[in-house]
């Protein structure tokens, strides 16, 4: 049977407990046979003492007669009478001290006939000097009685003396022989005490410590998502098992239901990948195992326009709904960021990364490029993210270079924007660290990578992205989530390949406008070396966007279109029709002032043609654009855009 665990302190603390009151009970005998002791020599003591005493008596009586013969005064006698009374009452205390030996009451019987013999002679010699009967005293005297006396007295005292002696020796033996068997149960109690509290100790302190190690790896494995073995028994470390594990069936219910409700959240806000030609777009996502929580990893593809489309991936620390909604949040970020100025990789992800500083939504590591679907030029910014891979058509896999702080750690951090060229048939590779952290050492996870890439490019899957996962995680599941993004470059966009660029908004929003000039000028600068003048163009944009802002303030849909060899450029808006003059001017519907009309005129004069065109719901603007060749073209341009 086996007791809990208040018992089983029970028990231990009674073991020790019960060895210490028997000491001390050893000690109290102990104690009590030295006090027996003790007494036995003060009453050898006192033998002796009264002994001496009776010889006293008799030497009182001489000195009285002594002193007598020298003064002749009667009453120096007087004391002889008083001893000899008061020696009685001494010899009956004397014989009661003996106690119940038998012999030494006989040597006490002895010795104290003795002394009434010889007062006896002491106080007829005192009787008869008294009346100075000096025959008397000389007939006592040279009495063979009284020299036989001395020799009797002088024998029983030693007797008795030595009598005394050994009865004190034989109590002090007994009392010496009950303290060794005292001292030797005091030992083996002291020994026998301490090995039962030893063993006890060993005995259930190594059981509860080995049930406690099992509470606390059935603790470990509760936590870790894994079968527990149930503690065995009915004490209250088995009944804190049963606890543990009723908490983690109801904690793992919980679980469940807070993952489900953030993977769905999570895969809400997760984009859909839209085709586009020329490139191979492969995802994939992939959670880890039961137990663990939803995390906040990301892969995003979006198009900036008809040449250019955006990617990002990203991971956000942490797990759960929080994560996933703060990802929802940095990937649409990214997103807005990246369409109203979205030239510059670096630039967005500073001010992304001020934006999330100053909400304090959290911190990520992020990646974000632009790619260029003519020029096969990508050009990327990362902040605290793995470096990407890169895979030749050969299937050689090499790391992109780039560095960056995380966002969410410094609001006035900076970033660089990096740049690699893409060619036809070479891929990239974007991941986040759940794929590379598998058995936590990042650099093998990296070198695994490598290799799992290598092999997925050689043997294609279905879906690149999830076979790199399917590879990676063959002989380990995910300890985190996991996001990968594919692109493969399977042909570029001939420059000509989209006949009409259009950009729809609100001509008020100055970024927007911005970042619409800046890919107009991007575009025009892809055409060849024959191509619109960027200043002009640059004036014509403004121009025709400021009509807009300052006449019909709103919606403007901006396009650019290749019509026969010819750039023509437009800019439709909700405001009414009105005529051009013979010299292009305006001729109404404009306020009739000295500065209207000034930039139609300017336009009008710098293009091939300029003309207004009505539509249902207002007015188009086109302008046919002059060409130049210009081998400092791509200078200026970028002069331009940067400016």
């Amino acid at each position: 049977m086996r007791f809990g665990i208040r018992p089983q302190a029970v028990l231990l603390a009674a073991v020790p407990l019960v060895s210490l009151v028997l000491l001390l009970a050893l000690a109290g005998l102990a104690i009590k046979q030295t006090e027996i002791g003790a007494a036995a020599n003060d009453h050898l003591a006192d033998l002796l003492t009264r002994s001496e005493g009776l010889i006293e008596s008799l030497t009182t009586a001489n000195r009285s007669i002594s002193v007598y013969m020298k003064t002749k005064r009667a009453r120096d006698l007087a004391p002889i009478a008083a001893t000899a009374a008061a020696l009685k009452p001494a010899e009956r205390q004397f014989l009661r001290a003996t106690g119940d030996d038998a012999e030494l009451q006989r040597r006490a019987v002895a010795y104290t006939k003795s002394i009434d013999a010889g007062m006896a002679i002491v106080t007829r010699y005192a009787a008869a000097l008294r009346v100075n009967d000096t025959k008397t005293m000389h007939a006592i005297a040279a009495s063979p009685a009284t020299r036989q006396l001395g020799i009797d007295l002088e024998k029983n005292q030693v007797s008795f003396n030595q009598g005394a002696q050994l009865y004190g020796l034989r109590t002090l033996a007994g009392r010496r022989g009950s303290l060794r068997r005292i001292e030797v149960l005091l030992v083996l109690g002291s020994i026998a005490g301490i090995a039962l509290t030893v063993l006890v100790s060993l005995r259930y302190g190594k059981r509860i410590v080995d049930r406690l190690q099992q509470l606390g790896e059935n603790a470990r494995r509760l936590a870790d998502g894994e079968p527990a073995v149930p503690v065995s028994g009915h004490d209250e470390i088995a009944e804190l098992d049963a606890i543990y594990r009723i908490m983690a069936d109801r904690i793992a219910d919980s679980t469940r239901a807070h993952r489900r409700a953030a993977a769905l959240l999570q895969e809400a806000l997760l984009p859909e990948i839209h085709a586009l030609d020329g490139l191979r777009i492969d995802t994939a996502y992939l959670t880890p195992a039961e137990g663990a929580q939803i995390g906040g990893d990301w892969f995003d593809v979006f198009p900036l326009s008809d040449r250019f489309v955006g990617l990002s991936v990203g991971d956000v620390t942490g797990h759960g709904s929080r994560a996933a909604a703060t990802m929802g949040f940095l990937r649409q970020s990214i997103r807005t960021v990246a369409r109203l100025d979205g030239h510059h990789p670096a630039t967005v992800l500073e001010r992304v990364n001020r934006v999330v500083c100053e909400e304090g939504a959290g911190i990520a590591t992020a990646f974000f490029a632009i790619f260029d679907r003519v020029s096969g030029v990508l050009r990327y910014a990362l902040a605290g993210h793995g470096a990407p891979l890169i895979v030749a058509p050969a299937g050689d896999v090499g790391l992109l270079e780039g560095e960056g702080l995380l966002l969410g750690i410094d609001a006035s951090a900076r970033y660089t924007t990096f740049e690699r060229t893409l060619s036809p048939g070479d891929g990239l590779v974007v991941y986040t660290d759940g794929i590379v952290e598998v058995e936590r050492d990042y650099l093998k996870g990296m070198r695994d990578l490598e290799w799992v890439v290598a092999a997925e490019f050689a043997d294609r899957s279905d879906n690149l992205a999830e076979g790199i996962q399917r590879r990676a995680f063959a002989q380990r599941p995910p300890r985190d989530d996991s996001a990968v993004l594919v692109l493969v470059l399977t042909e570029l966009m001939p420059n000509d390949a989209k006949r009409r660029t259009q950009w729809q908004f609100d001509a008020r929003d100055e970024l927007v406008g911005r970042r619409v000039k800046r890919e107009l000028l991007e575009a025009l600068a892809s055409l060849g070396p024959l191509r619109p003048e960027p200043m002009v163009a640059e004036m014509v944009f403004g121009e025709l966007l400021s009509n807009v802002v300052r006449h019909t303030p709103g919606p403007a849909c901006v396009s650019f279109a290749i019509e026969d060899g010819h750039v023509v450029f437009s800019v439709a808006d909700r405001g009414p029709m009105f005529q051009l003059g013979g010299e292009g001017v305006p001729t109404d519907a404009v306020p009739d002032d000295a500065e209207s009309g000034r930039g139609l005129f300017m336009i009008a004069a710098l293009c091939e043609r300029l003309g207004i065109d009505p539509r249902p719901d207002g007015k188009c603007t086109t302008v046919v654009l002059p060409l130049a060749e210009d081998d400092a073209w791509m200078h200026r341009t970028t002069e331009s855009v940067a400016g």
